[in-house]
């Protein structure tokens, strides 16, 4: 039910006409009429007015979800209270979905520059390490170094990119937000056309996930040379990122409907929370990447090395559901 059909419902339910509900909010007939017909949209202060005029909700009259009249719980805050939180419009919530789909594609690429970035040095070091190559250790490790770094520069520089690009809605994770009239059903439906999207890619991702360590332990099984262990090593690597990069266009899209959808004071409270879970998992992260190339690189146990990362993946869920469930952190 939307708003227009809600104010006609509360009228007739008082038994007023609109000529006495316009002398109530101070407004002309007019004005009642071209609301009950959808043709023009209350401002925030009528909107009030009615909520308290009709006893009900301020969230009753503008979320469409809402269907049955709730007594209002908000009717005795005044206007200038409500001015407190940002208004969100359906065009500047359309602009921001926007910018977010079309980020990602960019975000996916910087990600994934990240995780391949050692991937030319483990296998120039791995060519080295066949006597017939004609590289030497020390040139294979220059390479390799040279195309680590620029990997990660392009993906450094990216990110800086989108997040300047992003910037101007930062407010919505650090300030309270109100949605306007139709944002919430517009976004609900672009979610719900989404989840089976979102079911099947996060279904893809867990399986790179899970398949990632295979590549090791055929090499194990076979007895596989040095050379060959690198190979499978820098396979890892390439499986783990295409997973990550699905795993992130997945929770990047549903991030951006949820700083739509969730309640301002709500939402307000769970970004502040989720500043501690983001510090915990870069902190994570690094130290797991770390431990990969000290196993692989400083002691030469690739074997042991390719089973870092899906068992640390394992971990992290563990650690980062308890650390939820201390912070007060919902799903």
């Amino acid at each position: 039910m939307i708003l227009a059909d809600k104010i006609i419902n509360e009228r007739k339910k008082n038994g007023w006409s609109q000529e006495e509900l316009a002398q109530m909010l101070n407004v002309s007939r007019q004005s009642v009429s071209k609301w009950e017909s959808a043709q023009a949209i209350p401002d925030l202060n009528r909107i009030i007015q009615m909520a308290s005029i009709f006893n009900v909700s301020t969230d009753y009259l503008l979320k469409d979800e809402i269907e049955a009249s709730a007594p209002a719980e908000y009717s005795d805050m005044s206007p200038s209270e409500y001015t407190d939180s940002r208004k969100i419009s359906l065009e500047e919530a359309n602009r921001y979905l926007n910018t977010i789909e079309k980020n990602t594609p960019s975000a996916i690429i910087a990600t994934v520059l990240f995780i391949l970035s050692p991937v030319v040095l483990i296998f120039m070091g791995g060519m080295s390490a066949v006597t017939d190559a004609k590289i030497s250790s020390t040139s294979a490790g220059l390479i390799g170094l040279i195309v680590l770094f620029i990997f990660v520069a392009c993906g450094v520089v990216i990110w800086i990119m989108i997040d300047s690009k992003e910037a101007e809605f930062k407010y919505l994770k650090n300030e309270l937000i109100e949605t306007m009239y139709g944002v919430s059903g517009m976004v609900k439906e672009k979610q719900n056309a989404f989840l089976g999207k979102k079911t099947a890619l996060t279904a893809i991702s867990v399986l790179f996930f899970i398949l990632s360590p295979v590549p090791l332990l055929i090499a194990a099984l076979t007895s596989g040379s040095i050379f060959w262990i690198v190979n499978f090593v820098c396979l890892i690597l390439i499986m783990v990122a295409i997973g990550v990069g699905i795993m992130l266009y997945v929770e990047r899209i549903n991030e951006a409907y949820n700083n739509l959808l969730e309640d301002s004071r709500e939402g307000f409270e769970k970004h502040k929370k989720n500043k501690k879970l983001d510090a915990f998992g870069s902190a994570y992260w690094c130290l797991v990447i770390a431990a990969f190339f000290v196993c692989g690189l400083g002691f030469g146990k690739w074997s042991y090395a390719g089973l870092i990362f899906p068992i640390a993946g394992v971990v992290y869920a563990a650690i980062f559901a308890i650390i939820k469930a201390v912070i007060g952190q919902d799903d």
